[in-house]
């Protein structure tokens, strides 16, 4: 938590607390109750990517069994001896290993591997290591799978490791980011037309303090929130929007005529989905139930 998040001895437990919560949040599709051992893909912004590296190190850590590439090729299977595994690790409340436990632990591995088509096993019980030589990198998932399952029918938690995709996210129409809670930093589907106008009148602005340096030198449509708004929900054809970018940073485009345009646009579009709305709102009770 010190090295990710930066907290200390001073950090209110909360702020310990959510993202743990938010591990249990991503990893609890895979259990059995919801639906069990599968991937899973988390869409988030690059901010987030600290919590999904923290889920990923801890899944990690949780597996019984550790699965690498070989330094001479195949891939190679290592024992993690943890707590509450030891016993069934083939591991004695003395610290000595208990050798039939372990050739029990080798021969199930030996007959789940055996079962997807190797034949060729480097078993090494004292160390704890089981090589597969003939594997390769391409086997890692399948093998993968065998393992956790393994692993879960052992009592484990058996846990993949997550994967995440990276989005930028629409910027809310005071720059900052968009909250429920505010209604001004965006547009509801429920705002009537007029808030909507007056939302993007006020919105953030990326071009200058005044119109004769705004035709000088240009505006910025990479933080101007009514450009940002056409790009991402209101102008489909990309044609337009290079020509709106390029008018908007050489100055033939004012900020005031930005905002107008998306004005113009998200009425249109909002006109279209409410109409849809009213067309369609006799299916919402057969929907429902």
């Amino acid at each position: 938590m010190e090295a990710i998040y930066g907290f200390n001895g001073e950090t209110n437990l909360a702020h310990v607390q959510a993202p743990l919560v938010q591990v249990g949040d991503i990893v609890h599709p895979m259990l059995d109750e919801y639906g069990g051992l599968r991937p899973i893909v988390v869409p988030v912004g690059v901010d987030q990517d600290p919590h999904i590296r923290l889920t990923r190190g801890l899944t990690s850590k949780s597996n019984w069994f550790n699965l690498k590439s070989g330094k001479k090729g195949g891939m190679n299977i290592s024992l993690s001896i943890q707590d509450e595994n030891a016993t069934k690790m083939g591991l004695s409340d003395d610290g000595r290993i208990n050798r039939e436990a372990r050739d029990n632990l080798f021969s199930e591995l030996t007959s789940n591997l055996s079962a997807i088509g190797f034949s060729d096993f480097i078993k090494n019980p004292k160390h704890g290591t089981f090589g597969i030589p003939s594997a390769t990198i391409s086997d890692y998932d399948e093998i993968k799978f065998i393992l956790l399952n393994l692993e879960r029918k052992m009592g484990g938690l058996g846990l993949l490791q997550p994967a995440s995709t990276y989005h930028k996210f629409a910027v809310g129409m005071t720059g900052d980011k968009m909250s429920s809670s505010k209604p001004n930093t965006t547009i509801f589907l429920t705002d009537d037309l007029k808030a909507i106008e007056k939302k993007i009148k006020s919105a953030f602005s990326g071009g200058k303090s005044t119109v004769e340096e705004h035709r000088q030198y240009g505006g910025d449509p990479d933080i101007d929130v009514a450009y940002q708004y056409m790009m991402y929900f209101f102008e489909e054809d990309d044609e337009i929007l290079r020509e709106l970018n390029e008018g908007y940073r050489s100055g033939k485009i004012l900020a005031g005529e930005m905002k107008q345009i998306c004005i113009d646009k998200a009425i249109e579009w909002m006109k279209n989905h409410q109409e849809l709305k009213d067309q369609n709102s006799h299916m919402v009770n057969e929907f429902l139930s």
